[in-house]
């Protein structure tokens, strides 16, 4: 039981230690919405994955619920930033070669 109550900590701790980054960086994205800022986001995201498949595999079930749940909701709004991001930033770039290859002059 021992073993169980040190692994819950340790994930709880990492787990606390992601969550506070992702308001943090979710704070930083929308003042300076930036690609660099959605990697940093990304890369919290990935740590927040990986943490529930470890809660999952410890059978932490209750703690990999708490991770989804936290990374589900803005999870959705940072899709919606990234497509954003990347319309703005690849738009002008494929509008201008497409029309080129599709209307040769």
């Amino acid at each position: 039981m021992a073993k169980k109550s040190h692994l819950f900590a340790h994930l709880l701790r990492h787990f606390r230690s992601r969550r506070e980054d992702l308001l943090t960086l979710f704070r930083q994205h929308h003042e300076d919405p930036t690609e660099l800022s959605l990697i940093r986001l990304a890369e919290v995201f990935g740590a927040l994955d990986c943490l529930y498949w470890q809660s999952l595999g410890c059978g932490e079930v209750l703690l990999a619920k708490k991770i989804a749940r936290t990374i589900k909701e803005p999870f959705e709004c940072t899709l919606g930033a990234v497509s954003h991001v990347s319309t703005v930033t690849l738009h002008s770039y494929f509008s201008k070669t497409t029309s080129e290859s599709c209307n040769p002059q």
